[in-house]
């Protein structure tokens, strides 16, 4: 005498799911199935499914407003960065380099503070420094743990390096390293408000800017 056969919700889904066209000509079998809901009544496996499509609907079309958005907020930020870029291009020193980023960096990004750290001799004015300890530019260095940028909140002591001076409102910080072949140096940009700038923001506009800034300030003639 064999055992008698026993079907587990696993075995019927499986069933189902190999054999997408059961319920075809089954109207009748269809429309008995009852389905409960959450509110205590049940309902038709049809309206069940009509449901889900709505649900998933609605879920698909916010999953587009927000790509939609992001694609919005991406231009804008393209166009902000094109004309940095385009300015940064055309200095012909360093006051230029100074103008072009504390109006984009000020006006176009609404940034509350910003530092170039430059890895030379070279005498710049604030906010732009140069920083010829080369025990100091290990420690900027050793800052980025072998990443391009980092953003988020950082102790006392680590703003004031980047930002090489005491900036007492500044809370959130991001920073990219400016290269050329090797890192050269550090654009920085701080907030007031510390969750402004966080960990898992993305740098891409940023990293951008710096690897631009690490073509264009080697061709820019010492003062």
């Amino acid at each position: 005498m064999s055992d008698s056969l026993q079907l587990t919700d696993a075995d019927v889904v499986q069933y189902l799911q190999d054999n997408p066209d059961f319920f075809i000509a089954k109207d009748e079998l269809l429309a008995s199935l009852r389905i409960p809901h959450d509110s205590g009544q049940a309902t038709s496996l049809i309206e069940r499914q009509l449901a889900v499509y709505r649900e998933r609907n609605v879920e698909l079309r916010q999953r587009l407003t927000d790509l939609l958005e992001n694609a919005r907020r991406n231009d804008k930020l393209f166009g902000k960065t094109k004309r940095l870029v385009l300015a940064l291009i055309n200095a012909q020193n360093w006051i230029d380099i100074e103008a072009a980023l504390d109006d984009s960096l000020r006006q176009d990004f609404n940034v509350d503070h910003w530092t170039l750290l430059y890895f030379s001799e070279q005498k710049l004015e604030h906010p732009m420094h140069s920083i010829s300890n080369k025990d100091k530019q290990r420690e900027i260095h050793r800052l980025f743990k072998g990443h391009r940028a980092f953003c988020g909140q950082l102790t006392d002591e680590t703003m004031d390096l980047l930002l090489d001076e005491k900036q007492s409102s500044a809370e959130s910080i991001a920073a990219a390293q400016i290269r050329n072949g090797q890192q050269t140096g550090v654009l920085s940009v701080a907030s007031d408000d510390p969750k402004f700038y966080r960990s898992s923001m993305d740098t891409l506009f940023l990293d951008y800017i710096a690897d631009v800034l690490g073509l264009i300030l080697p061709t820019i003639p010492q003062s």
